[in-house]
């Protein structure tokens, strides 16, 4: 089964939004070349910044994400995943987030 996974971040400026497009070329770089995880691109408004991931294992490719990538946006994530074919999300990181929205779903 195919998950999409969200890193989410807050951010309102233009220097945010570098940051955001910085680390997803790391991840595309770092991440990506399991051949089973894909960068999807990102998303950035409403005070919410979003990288989007489809990924067979939504569990195993943030912990891999947050054990390999050190990047100053890593400090500050907050993560989601829901199957592909649904809407709703579940929130994994930090562990004591009970709720993860997306303002605005990529699909």
């Amino acid at each position: 089964m195919k998950y999409q996974l969200v890193l989410q971040f807050t951010g309102t400026v233009i220097p945010d939004y570098d940051s955001l497009v910085d680390l997803e070329s790391v991840l595309i770089d770092e991440i990506q070349e399991d051949g089973k995880t894909t960068v999807d691109g990102h998303d950035f408004g409403s005070s919410q910044m979003n990288l989007f991931l489809t990924v067979d294992d939504p569990q195993n490719v943030l912990s891999r994400i947050r054990g390999q990538i050190e990047h100053p946006l890593m400090d500050r994530v907050r993560a989601g995943y829901r199957a592909v074919s649904d809407k709703t999300f579940r929130a994994i990181w930090p562990e004591s987030l009970h709720e993860f929205t997306v303002k605005s779903i990529h699909v």
